[in-house]
């Protein structure tokens, strides 16, 4: 068998959901003469701006340097807080040559459906089969997420809670700084976000206690910056802390399907009972907490429905009349098995680790809020402590106590 040979479709359908840690796909959405498969990448950046056209799209707006107590996604890094901005992919574009401020723009989790829906060209222009994604979900974007961004422009440190992500690179560079599940790295609720897990650090502008604390942390990290066509694999539960790095950034991801995303609905839907009942949040629309109660119970009927239909499911084993090949289990079998395409992610050198927290503690040494600001009490020196309100609903939201109740809400009700 070819060293260089592509992994099929059914391959990672397989593996995939199973992985449980990150890898890179490189070459995968190339031709033999070295062009790219999907349409999207094709387009230069004057072509995305054609096919863009004049849609607006709302990009939120943060400071490169601005330290809050509060993760720099929901307060939108300035203060006052900023409202997103309504802009053309031209317009976003002309922005970045013209502003003079310190500022970075990003139009970040925006769903194709709801975004792009009437755009053929776009909708069209890329898809997922090559990785095993289920048909309906991957054969065109319609299922996708995009992200335009300007240098600076950043996702908090997080985890997802559904499904495993699949990102790829369309235009400039992303840097990715990943953590395996065990790392210790303060999971909170708030702000509130449906299936994302938020880590208590501000990672982009680092606090010198925090520097201290990632430095101290057993768990490697890995660290690597996406390439226009470079496609990364994050398994579920993997904290992730993303940057763009240049002027123009552009890059679209899908979540596959899980086992295990009922279960983690069950789970969602518990921390979203709580925060409602605990506190007014403007986000959700429906203000009868009794609706959330209702969540709860829809999300346990779905699963046991699931869990009694695989069990009716379940075939006879049968004895195999010769022993079968051994199948691909992990990375580093995959990446063995296709070097060419697969790539395993090494944990970051202590050097490297190191000059990296260095730039994002500078951020906070450069420029610190004003006298008004820290008045006003928006600004907090040591980011890891909240109230004893945020402090209550976090603890009462922790994954591992979230986990425990949905398991007794489980064996005792159904």
């Amino acid at each position: 068998m070819s060293r260089y040979l592509q992994p099929l479709e059914d391959i990672l359908r397989d593996v995939l959901p199973k992985l449980d840690e990150p890898v890179l796909f490189q070459n995968m959405l190339q031709n033999s003469d070295g062009s790219y498969e999907w349409k999207l990448l094709q387009w230069n950046l004057e072509e995305l701006v054609e096919k863009f056209g004049d849609k607006k799209l709302p990009f939120r707006v943060g400071n490169h340097n601005k330290r809050t107590c509060n993760l720099q996604h929901h307060h939108w890094c300035l203060s006052p807080p900023a409202k997103p901005v309504q802009l053309t992919l031209q317009e976003f574009i002309d922005l970045q040559g013209t502003k003079q401020n310190n500022t970075w723009h990003y139009c970040d989790y925006k769903h194709i459906k709801e975004w792009l829906s009437d755009n053929v060209e776009i909708v069209e222009s890329f898809n997922w089969l090559k990785f095993g994604i289920d048909k309906e979900l991957g054969k065109n974007g319609m299922h996708s997420t995009i992200w335009v961004g300007s240098k600076g422009s950043h996702t908090d440190c997080h985890w997802d809670t559904y499904g495993y992500n699949l990102v790829a690179q369309v235009y400039g560079r992303k840097q990715w700084l990943l953590y395996p599940p065990s790392a210790p790295l303060i999971p909170v609720r708030l702000p509130y976000e449906e299936s994302t897990v938020y880590s208590r650090f501000n990672i982009y502008c680092l606090s010198e206690e925090e520097k201290d604390w990632l430095l101290e942390i057993p768990d490697k990290p890995k660290l690597i910056t996406l390439e226009p066509g470079d496609v990364l694999f994050v398994p579920n539960g993997w904290w992730h802390y993303v940057e763009s790095l240049d002027q123009v950034n552009v890059s679209v991801n899908i979540w596959g399907k899980l086992k295990t995303d009922s279960r983690a609905r069950v789970e969602e839907a518990l921390v979203k009972l709580i925060i409602a009942k605990m506190g007014d949040y403007n986000q959700f629309p429906n203000k009868i907490t009794t609706y959330y109660t209702t969540e709860v119970e829809c999300a346990v009927l779905e699963l046991t429905q699931e869990m009694e239909e695989e069990k009716k499911a379940e075939p006879v084993p049968k004895i195999p009349a010769k022993r079968p090949k051994p199948k691909l289990q992990t990375a580093t079998e995959l990446a063995e098995e296709y070097p060419y395409y697969i790539k395993l992610l090494p944990d970051v050198e202590k050097h490297k680790f190191k000059e990296f927290i260095e730039e994002r503690r500078k951020r906070d040494k450069e420029k610190y809020p004003s006298e008004e600001t820290s008045a006003s009490g928006d600004y907090i020196p040591n980011p890891q402590y909240d109230s004893f309100f945020e402090s209550l609903v976090n603890a009462l939201c922790h994954p591992e106590v979230i986990g425990k109740a949905a398991k007794v809400l489980l064996e005792r009700h159904y």
